[in-house]
């Protein structure tokens, strides 16, 4: 191992540790244990100190080589932004509001039907990316209920998290910006592919809401004819705490508008006419001026509001390039990726990506997005390239664990989320573990059916 790959590695290893111990931010994380990195790398081989912000910059912004101008995480960056706080804006104004009524209304008393609503709703909510409005929204609207029917509540987290993760895979989710960070990809380049799983897993997940309905059902002594319906008046009441969520900013008169801009921009987006930011950013200004009409300050206070989502995760992804920079222009990524491919059995190159897939069930549990992402990826993804094996490969791999992502303990609305449901933590860990499993391996199945992940 040479002097460049051990000091990469340990660097990596600190960084994850860092995070994983709650002792750095992801943010500083990313940001200081890189430059010391770096500076200390430089004084040992004698390098000019300096050259560190040199090897920073063409990680944030840009770099040039024979003539080719390669972007920084800065592009992912400006996507994430314009992504999150658009979502929360159509949130805010009510977009998906007639989608989460409509689902209440029709479960009637029926414990099949209610189950299967939640997860659709749940589905619905989430697309802002926000898993922490998906669980309130979703646990006010159906906790009482699954009570008021008798409903196993933990059931409930499973169905919410299952469809929370299909979305988690969204352009203007975290775990998506980070990999396209970490691999320096367009999110054009990646996002389509990841389609077709994020199709199926979403049926699978609707399965399973019907088959734990089913039980319920046998469980419950449900029967069409004698089973109690919910009144009118419960009906309004669930209803009314999506109606009541920052009523005053909701645009019912508007959602045709906001949903034909929506898809307008994902067209756009999906088919690859346009720069995703770009896209997102321009949406996000007419969204603003259409929902609030021409009044200065209210268009202001709604987007610092949006934003509140959309900078932290901004600046984490600005911050990677810190680590990218560092780990491209020293030297160590290169030589930690020989390092490795001499480890790999011969002729097992090609299974890469799955082992990509595989090692991140418990890299995402146990390590964060932070630390598997930023930390263990990039070294993988390196190791890729010796043997031929594309970007957007690694990338489809990468993503695949977010199926089993939410039996993490280290996302704070988790907490939440057991709290409501009356749940152990042990026990929603298996649930998360049993019933995200078989999704992991429909993600990858459909990947290597798609070639999103080619095995020859």
């Amino acid at each position: 191992m040479t002097l460049a790959a051990a000091v990469g590695l340990i660097m990596i290893l600190i960084f994850i540790i860092g995070v994983m111990k709650r002792w750095l931010s992801p943010y500083v994380g990313l940001a200081v244990v890189p430059l010391a990195a770096g500076i200390i790398f430089c004084l040992i081989t004698g390098q000019n100190v300096l050259d560190v912000f040199e090897w920073v910059y063409s990680g944030v912004f840009y770099a040039v080589e024979d003539g080719e101008v390669s972007a920084g995480t800065v592009r992912s960056a400006m996507m994430v932004l314009f992504a999150c706080t658009y979502f929360t804006l159509m949130m805010q104004v009510g977009l998906f509001d007639p989608l989460v009524i409509a689902m209440i209304k029709l479960v009637k008393g029926d414990p099949m039907k209610i189950m299967i609503a939640s997860t659709l709703v749940a589905a619905g909510v989430s697309l802002d990316g926000d898993g922490t409005s998906t669980v309130l929204i979703t646990t006010a609207a159906f906790v009482p209920l699954y009570k008021q029917f008798g409903i196993k509540t933990p059931y409930l987290a499973i169905l919410i998290c299952l469809p929370t993760s299909v979305f988690n895979m969204s352009p203007w989710g975290g775990p998506l910006a980070r990999v396209l960070s970490a691999l320096n990809l367009d999110v054009t380049e990646l996002f389509p592919l990841l389609l077709p799983g994020m199709g199926v897993a979403l049926i699978y997940c609707v399965f399973v809401a019907w088959f734990l309905g089913k039980k319920e059902r046998a469980r419950l002594g449900y029967s069409a004819d004698k089973a109690a319906s919910i009144t009118a008046e419960d009906l309004e009441k669930m209803c009314d705490i999506v109606r009541n969520n920052e009523p005053e900013y909701k645009r019912p008169k508007l959602v045709l508008f906001n949903l034909i801009l929506s898809v307008i921009i994902m067209v756009l987006l999906i088919g690859g006419y346009a720069n995703s930011a770009v896209l997102f950013g321009g949406g996000l200004a007419l969204a603003l001026l259409v929902n609030f009409g021409i009044d200065f300050h209210l268009q202001k206070d709604r987007l610092a509001a949006a934003l509140e989502d959309g900078m932290p995760a901004a600046a984490m992804i600005v911050a990677s390039g810190f680590l990218m920079g560092i780990l491209t222009n020293s030297g160590m990524g290169d030589d930690i990726a020989i390092f490795l491919a001499s480890l790999v059995p011969s002729g097992m190159e090609n299974l890469l990506p799955l082992f990509v897939a595989i090692l991140g069930i418990p890299g995402l549990i146990f390590l964060s997005s932070d630390g598997y992402y930023f930390g263990i990826l990039p070294v993988l993804a390196g190791l890729a390239t010796q043997y031929g094996i594309s970007a957007t490969a690694m990338g489809v791999g990468a993503m695949i664990p977010l199926a089993t992502y939410y039996a993490t303990p280290l996302i704070a609305w988790i907490w939440i989320l057991i709290e409501r449901c009356e749940v152990d933590f042990g026990e929603h860990q298996k649930g998360i573990l049993k019933w995200g499993l078989p999704m992991f391996v429909i993600y990858c199945v459909v990947a290597v059916l798609t070639g999103a992940i080619p095995l020859i």
